[in-house]
């Protein structure tokens, strides 16, 4: 399974995220997982991106031809696609991947996996996406799209089809079990046919 992880090119203060990134590493090495990242060797993109490679994983990075200068392109390694533009790396991101994680980051990981979810929401994408929430990185965001089913404005099953946990084992099996939610105008005509 190729995995994209989405997380930040900055370390965070607590070093729980690059020890979990670490142990996130360790288990999809056991279980033959690719990964497919933002093609950077700066922050936890590095530390995943070269742990990965010290484990003999697969890792795919994609990378802005402008980005590759300015954040330091990992080159070691073997895969990686240059494109021109952000829109053009998420592009390549979802079509290399299987599955999403969203990992502890900024507003890019927040971008990255908010247009695969709403890919899904729409009917675009069948594919899994996962919150890693490291020491509850994404209690608050979790919170606003609770409040955003409450209000209205979301879905809950759209909401429902997200894996959240703390634990890569538990992400992992949810995305080997994963079954994508109807789109949100199936959900809605099956809704006023009643």
């Amino acid at each position: 399974m190729n995995i994209a992880i989405y997380c930040g090119s900055n370390f965070g203060k607590n070093e729980i995220y690059r020890i979990t990134a670490l142990k996130m590493v360790d288990y999809l090495a056991k279980e033959n997982c690719s990964i497919v990242y933002g093609g950077s060797e700066s922050g936890l993109m590095g530390v995943i991106s070269n742990y990965a490679l010290k484990k003999s994983i697969p890792v795919y990075g994609v990378i802005t031809h402008d980005l590759a200068k300015k954040e330091l392109e990992n080159e070691k390694l073997s895969n990686i696609f240059k494109v021109n533009s952000m829109r053009e790396r998420k592009i390549k991101m979802e079509e290399l991947a299987d599955a999403f994680i969203a990992y502890p980051g900024g507003f890019g990981t927040l971008e990255e996996i908010s247009e695969i979810l709403t890919s899904i929401q729409v009917g675009y994408s069948t594919k899994p996406c996962a919150f890693f929430n490291v020491n509850g990185y994404y209690d608050n965001l979790l919170a606003f799209l609770q409040n955003a089913v409450n209000e209205g404005f979301m879905l809950k099953e759209h909401l429902d089809s997200i894996i959240v946990s703390d634990d890569i084992q538990e992400i992992y099996k949810g995305f080997i079990n994963y079954e994508a939610p109807k789109s949100k105008w199936e959900i809605l005509k099956a809704l006023t046919n009643h």
